[in-house]
Protein backbone atom coordinates (compact mmCIF):
# COMPACT_ATOMS: atom_id res chain seq x y z
CA UNK A 1 0.00 0.00 0.00
CA UNK A 2 1.21 3.45 -1.04
CA UNK A 3 1.84 5.98 1.78
CA UNK A 4 -0.63 8.50 -0.42
CA UNK A 5 -3.39 5.75 0.40
CA UNK A 6 -2.42 4.86 3.83
CA UNK A 7 -3.05 8.71 3.83
CA UNK A 8 -6.15 9.14 2.54
CA UNK A 9 -7.34 5.87 4.30
CA UNK A 10 -6.74 7.27 7.75
CA UNK A 11 -8.55 10.74 6.56
CA UNK A 12 -11.58 9.21 5.45
CA UNK A 13 -11.65 6.65 8.95
CA UNK A 14 -11.56 10.07 10.92
CA UNK A 15 -14.05 11.35 8.98
CA UNK A 16 -16.98 8.84 8.60
CA UNK A 17 -17.24 5.40 9.88
CA UNK A 18 -15.30 2.43 8.03
CA UNK A 19 -17.32 1.01 5.61
CA UNK A 20 -18.74 4.88 4.01
CA UNK A 21 -15.15 5.41 4.13
CA UNK A 22 -14.15 2.71 1.71
CA UNK A 23 -17.18 3.17 -0.46
CA UNK A 24 -16.11 6.76 -1.03
CA UNK A 25 -12.55 5.92 -1.65
CA UNK A 26 -14.07 3.02 -4.20
CA UNK A 27 -16.04 5.79 -5.81
CA UNK A 28 -13.71 8.94 -6.24
CA UNK A 29 -10.39 6.82 -6.96
CA UNK A 30 -11.90 3.78 -9.02
CA UNK A 31 -9.76 1.71 -5.96
CA UNK A 32 -11.57 -1.23 -4.20
CA UNK A 33 -10.89 -0.78 -0.38
CA UNK A 34 -11.55 -2.77 2.45
CA UNK A 35 -13.25 -1.22 5.63
CA UNK A 36 -11.87 -3.64 8.16
CA UNK A 37 -8.20 -2.20 6.52
CA UNK A 38 -9.27 1.04 7.36
CA UNK A 39 -10.01 0.08 11.29
CA UNK A 40 -6.57 -1.77 11.70
CA UNK A 41 -4.69 1.36 10.25
CA UNK A 42 -6.48 3.79 12.38
CA UNK A 43 -5.94 1.51 14.99
CA UNK A 44 -2.54 1.53 14.34
CA UNK A 45 -1.99 5.06 13.74
CA UNK A 46 -4.06 5.80 16.52
CA UNK A 47 -1.91 4.32 19.10
CA UNK A 48 1.08 5.67 17.73
CA UNK A 49 -0.38 9.37 18.24
CA UNK A 50 -1.33 8.53 21.64
CA UNK A 51 2.48 7.11 22.60
CA UNK A 52 3.77 10.43 20.82
CA UNK A 53 0.90 12.59 23.97
CA UNK A 54 2.41 10.00 26.10
CA UNK A 55 5.64 11.76 26.26
CA UNK A 56 4.47 14.78 26.51
CA UNK A 57 6.68 16.98 24.32
CA UNK A 58 7.48 17.99 20.82
CA UNK A 59 4.62 17.62 18.16
CA UNK A 60 2.08 17.76 20.71
CA UNK A 61 2.88 21.83 21.82
CA UNK A 62 3.79 23.23 18.86
CA UNK A 63 0.19 24.10 17.58
CA UNK A 64 0.51 25.60 21.62
CA UNK A 65 3.48 27.73 20.73
CA UNK A 66 1.96 28.73 17.61
CA UNK A 67 -1.40 30.15 19.60
CA UNK A 68 0.98 31.59 22.42
CA UNK A 69 3.12 33.08 19.65
CA UNK A 70 0.26 34.99 18.13
CA UNK A 71 -1.50 36.38 20.89
CA UNK A 72 -2.23 40.27 20.97
CA UNK A 73 -1.27 42.57 23.97
CA UNK A 74 -3.61 41.74 26.97
CA UNK A 75 -5.46 38.90 25.03
CA UNK A 76 -7.46 35.95 26.58
CA UNK A 77 -7.31 32.68 26.00
CA UNK A 78 -10.02 29.99 27.12
CA UNK A 79 -9.79 26.58 28.74
CA UNK A 80 -13.06 24.54 28.29
CA UNK A 81 -13.51 20.80 29.44
CA UNK A 82 -16.50 18.39 29.34
CA UNK A 83 -17.27 14.79 28.77
CA UNK A 84 -19.48 13.05 26.61
CA UNK A 85 -20.68 9.27 26.90
CA UNK A 86 -20.31 6.79 24.11
CA UNK A 87 -21.75 3.37 23.66
CA UNK A 88 -18.45 0.94 24.26
CA UNK A 89 -17.92 -2.92 24.04
CA UNK A 90 -15.45 -4.95 25.90
CA UNK A 91 -11.96 -5.00 25.10
CA UNK A 92 -11.26 -8.85 25.48
CA UNK A 93 -7.22 -8.50 25.10
CA UNK A 94 -7.86 -6.18 28.44
CA UNK A 95 -10.41 -8.66 29.86
CA UNK A 96 -13.42 -5.96 30.36
CA UNK A 97 -16.90 -7.50 31.11
CA UNK A 98 -18.86 -9.01 28.23
CA UNK A 99 -21.32 -6.49 28.78
CA UNK A 100 -21.16 -3.44 26.75
CA UNK A 101 -21.65 0.02 28.34
CA UNK A 102 -21.73 4.07 28.03
CA UNK A 103 -18.23 5.59 29.08
CA UNK A 104 -16.90 8.73 28.87
CA UNK A 105 -14.42 10.76 26.87
CA UNK A 106 -13.30 13.74 27.78
CA UNK A 107 -12.57 16.81 25.46
CA UNK A 108 -10.32 19.87 26.41
CA UNK A 109 -10.88 22.99 23.99
CA UNK A 110 -8.45 25.62 23.68
CA UNK A 111 -8.88 29.03 21.87
CA UNK A 112 -7.83 32.45 21.56
CA UNK A 113 -10.15 35.82 22.59
CA UNK A 114 -9.62 37.03 18.58
CA UNK A 115 -10.46 33.78 17.06
CA UNK A 116 -13.94 33.95 18.80
CA UNK A 117 -16.56 35.66 16.41
CA UNK A 118 -20.02 37.24 17.42
CA UNK A 119 -22.48 37.37 14.56
CA UNK A 120 -25.35 39.09 16.05
CA UNK A 121 -28.42 36.46 16.28
CA UNK A 122 -26.75 34.06 14.83
CA UNK A 123 -24.48 31.53 16.60
CA UNK A 124 -21.15 32.37 17.50
CA UNK A 125 -18.20 30.91 15.66
CA UNK A 126 -14.61 29.64 16.94
CA UNK A 127 -12.38 30.13 13.82
CA UNK A 128 -9.62 27.73 15.33
CA UNK A 129 -8.79 25.67 18.56
CA UNK A 130 -7.28 23.47 20.27
CA UNK A 131 -8.54 19.66 21.31
CA UNK A 132 -7.45 16.96 23.61
CA UNK A 133 -9.07 14.11 24.12
CA UNK A 134 -8.95 11.06 26.45
CA UNK A 135 -11.31 8.11 26.67
CA UNK A 136 -10.76 7.34 30.50
CA UNK A 137 -9.59 8.86 34.15
CA UNK A 138 -9.35 12.14 34.77
CA UNK A 139 -5.81 11.95 36.02
CA UNK A 140 -4.73 10.85 32.29
CA UNK A 141 -6.90 13.26 30.69
CA UNK A 142 -4.72 16.44 32.64
CA UNK A 143 -1.50 14.56 31.72
CA UNK A 144 -2.24 15.14 28.07
CA UNK A 145 -3.84 18.55 28.86
CA UNK A 146 -1.16 20.32 30.73
CA UNK A 147 1.60 20.07 28.45
CA UNK A 148 -0.80 21.89 26.15
CA UNK A 149 -1.81 24.47 28.39
CA UNK A 150 1.22 25.27 30.08
CA UNK A 151 2.41 27.22 27.97
CA UNK A 152 -0.14 29.85 28.34
CA UNK A 153 0.14 29.70 31.99
CA UNK A 154 2.41 33.29 32.45
CA UNK A 155 -0.91 34.97 30.94
CA UNK A 156 -2.07 34.67 34.77
CA UNK A 157 -5.59 35.91 35.22
CA UNK A 158 -6.30 35.75 30.97
CA UNK A 159 -5.99 32.44 31.02
CA UNK A 160 -9.55 31.46 31.86
CA UNK A 161 -11.19 28.24 32.71
CA UNK A 162 -15.41 28.02 32.23
CA UNK A 163 -16.32 24.78 33.30
CA UNK A 164 -19.51 22.90 34.89
CA UNK A 165 -18.11 22.43 38.48
CA UNK A 166 -17.01 19.45 38.72
CA UNK A 167 -14.39 19.12 41.41
CA UNK A 168 -11.66 17.25 39.91
CA UNK A 169 -11.41 20.42 37.25
CA UNK A 170 -11.47 22.72 40.35
CA UNK A 171 -8.90 21.21 42.31
CA UNK A 172 -6.34 20.60 38.85
CA UNK A 173 -6.74 24.66 38.08
CA UNK A 174 -6.01 25.51 41.35
CA UNK A 175 -2.97 23.34 41.90
CA UNK A 176 -1.61 24.02 38.50
CA UNK A 177 -2.78 27.38 37.57
CA UNK A 178 -3.46 29.10 40.70
CA UNK A 179 -3.59 32.85 39.20
CA UNK A 180 -5.80 31.43 36.30
CA UNK A 181 -9.70 32.68 36.09
CA UNK A 182 -12.07 29.77 37.35
CA UNK A 183 -15.90 30.59 36.11
CA UNK A 184 -18.49 28.48 37.12
CA UNK A 185 -20.32 27.77 33.66
CA UNK A 186 -23.48 30.50 34.13
CA UNK A 187 -26.13 27.99 32.27
CA UNK A 188 -24.91 25.00 34.86
CA UNK A 189 -25.35 27.72 37.79
CA UNK A 190 -29.07 28.47 36.32
CA UNK A 191 -30.01 24.99 36.02
CA UNK A 192 -29.51 24.95 39.14
CA UNK A 193 -32.49 27.44 39.80
CA UNK A 194 -34.47 25.98 37.46
CA UNK A 195 -34.42 22.75 39.00
CA UNK A 196 -35.19 23.78 42.67
CA UNK A 197 -37.66 26.28 41.30
CA UNK A 198 -39.45 23.02 39.80
CA UNK A 199 -39.80 21.80 43.34
CA UNK A 200 -41.30 25.04 45.43
CA UNK A 201 -43.38 25.70 42.51
CA UNK A 202 -44.83 22.02 41.44
CA UNK A 203 -48.19 23.27 40.15
CA UNK A 204 -49.46 24.27 36.97
CA UNK A 205 -50.64 26.96 38.01
CA UNK A 206 -47.86 28.84 39.78
CA UNK A 207 -45.90 28.89 36.26
CA UNK A 208 -45.93 32.70 36.33
CA UNK A 209 -44.80 32.66 40.07
CA UNK A 210 -41.78 30.40 39.75
CA UNK A 211 -40.53 32.38 36.34
CA UNK A 212 -40.89 35.57 38.07
CA UNK A 213 -38.84 33.60 40.60
CA UNK A 214 -36.15 32.26 38.35
CA UNK A 215 -35.67 35.66 36.78
CA UNK A 216 -34.98 37.77 39.97
CA UNK A 217 -32.32 34.92 41.26
CA UNK A 218 -30.95 35.06 37.58
CA UNK A 219 -30.99 39.00 37.56
CA UNK A 220 -28.81 38.46 41.16
CA UNK A 221 -26.55 36.21 39.35
CA UNK A 222 -25.91 38.54 36.87
CA UNK A 223 -25.31 41.44 39.70
CA UNK A 224 -22.37 39.12 41.80
CA UNK A 225 -25.07 38.31 44.19
CA UNK A 226 -25.17 34.97 45.11
CA UNK A 227 -24.97 35.28 48.72
CA UNK A 228 -27.95 37.03 48.65
CA UNK A 229 -29.66 34.02 46.67
CA UNK A 230 -28.08 31.58 49.27
CA UNK A 231 -29.66 33.55 51.99
CA UNK A 232 -33.49 33.83 50.75
CA UNK A 233 -33.07 30.00 49.73
CA UNK A 234 -31.73 29.34 53.56
CA UNK A 235 -34.72 31.12 54.99
CA UNK A 236 -37.29 29.45 52.98
CA UNK A 237 -39.59 27.74 55.40
CA UNK A 238 -39.97 24.32 53.21
CA UNK A 239 -41.62 20.99 54.79
CA UNK A 240 -41.41 17.46 52.88
CA UNK A 241 -38.37 15.52 52.42
CA UNK A 242 -38.15 16.09 48.48
CA UNK A 243 -38.26 19.87 49.66
CA UNK A 244 -35.27 19.88 52.09
CA UNK A 245 -33.25 18.01 49.87
CA UNK A 246 -33.67 19.82 46.69
CA UNK A 247 -33.05 22.81 49.21
CA UNK A 248 -30.03 21.88 50.98
CA UNK A 249 -28.28 20.62 47.46
CA UNK A 250 -28.58 23.88 45.59
CA UNK A 251 -27.07 26.01 49.03
CA UNK A 252 -24.87 23.67 48.94
CA UNK A 253 -23.92 23.61 45.50
CA UNK A 254 -23.79 27.89 45.50
CA UNK A 255 -21.88 28.07 48.79
CA UNK A 256 -19.17 25.67 46.91
CA UNK A 257 -18.93 27.29 43.77
CA UNK A 258 -19.80 31.23 44.61
CA UNK A 259 -16.35 32.25 44.34
CA UNK A 260 -16.22 31.32 40.39
CA UNK A 261 -19.70 32.93 40.22
CA UNK A 262 -18.99 36.74 39.85
CA UNK A 263 -20.75 36.76 36.96
CA UNK A 264 -20.74 40.91 36.41
CA UNK A 265 -17.09 40.72 37.32
CA UNK A 266 -16.41 38.74 34.24
CA UNK A 267 -18.50 40.31 31.96
CA UNK A 268 -17.09 43.40 33.17
CA UNK A 269 -13.57 42.32 32.00
CA UNK A 270 -15.43 41.31 28.41
CA UNK A 271 -15.34 37.58 29.44
CA UNK A 272 -17.33 34.54 28.40
CA UNK A 273 -19.19 33.18 31.54
CA UNK A 274 -20.72 30.11 29.30
CA UNK A 275 -19.19 26.44 27.91
CA UNK A 276 -21.24 26.89 24.68
CA UNK A 277 -17.93 26.01 22.91
CA UNK A 278 -16.82 22.70 24.48
CA UNK A 279 -20.82 21.73 24.10
CA UNK A 280 -20.77 22.43 20.34
CA UNK A 281 -16.94 20.84 20.09
CA UNK A 282 -18.64 17.51 21.67
CA UNK A 283 -20.94 17.51 18.41
CA UNK A 284 -18.91 17.93 15.97
CA UNK A 285 -15.19 16.30 17.25
CA UNK A 286 -16.63 13.57 18.95
CA UNK A 287 -20.80 12.42 18.24
CA UNK A 288 -20.30 13.46 14.78
CA UNK A 289 -18.03 10.39 14.20
CA UNK A 290 -18.44 8.26 17.30
CA UNK A 291 -22.27 8.37 17.91
CA UNK A 292 -23.65 6.90 14.54
CA UNK A 293 -26.21 4.10 15.01
CA UNK A 294 -24.92 0.86 15.86
CA UNK A 295 -21.47 1.84 16.51
CA UNK A 296 -19.77 0.15 19.67
CA UNK A 297 -15.90 1.70 20.38
CA UNK A 298 -13.54 -0.70 22.28
CA UNK A 299 -11.65 1.82 24.69
CA UNK A 300 -7.98 1.33 22.41
CA UNK A 301 -10.55 1.63 19.43
CA UNK A 302 -12.31 4.95 20.09
CA UNK A 303 -9.23 6.54 21.75
CA UNK A 304 -7.41 5.56 18.20
CA UNK A 305 -10.32 7.23 15.99
CA UNK A 306 -10.36 10.02 18.42
CA UNK A 307 -6.84 11.20 18.32
CA UNK A 308 -6.96 11.29 14.30
CA UNK A 309 -9.64 13.56 14.90
CA UNK A 310 -8.03 16.10 17.56
CA UNK A 311 -4.87 15.74 15.12
CA UNK A 312 -6.91 16.73 12.07
CA UNK A 313 -8.83 19.58 13.69
CA UNK A 314 -5.99 20.93 15.35
CA UNK A 315 -4.48 21.44 11.77
CA UNK A 316 -1.72 18.64 13.13
CA UNK A 317 -2.01 16.02 10.28
CA UNK A 318 1.44 16.81 9.51
CA UNK A 319 1.99 14.08 12.37
CA UNK A 320 0.17 11.53 10.92
CA UNK A 321 2.28 12.02 7.42
CA UNK A 322 5.73 11.82 9.42
CA UNK A 323 4.25 8.35 11.08
CA UNK A 324 3.08 6.97 7.83
CA UNK A 325 6.69 7.80 6.20
CA UNK A 326 8.38 6.25 9.37
CA UNK A 327 7.03 3.22 9.07
CA UNK A 328 7.43 2.82 5.10
CA UNK A 329 11.29 3.51 6.28
CA UNK A 330 11.27 0.35 8.79
CA UNK A 331 9.03 -1.63 6.35
CA UNK A 332 12.29 -0.83 3.22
Amino acid sequence: MTPYMRDLMLHSGQDDNYKMSALNIEKYLRVKADDSQINRLCVYYGNELESEMKEMEGEVVKSSQAFSAALKTNEVVYGMFDGCMLPTRPNKLEGEEAIGSWKEMKLGRIFREQDHLELGEKPNIIRQSLYVSHFGKHDKFTDKLEPVIDVFEPLGKRLVFINDGATWIENWIRGNYPKATDILDFFHACEYLHDFSKVIYPQKAQTIEKEEWINKQIGRLLNDEVQQIIEEVEQMDLKGKKKLEAQQKIVTYYNNNKHRMLYKTYRDRGLLIGSGPIESAHRFVLQKRMKQSGQKWTKDGGQSVANLRVVYLNNQWDRVINLINKAQKNAA
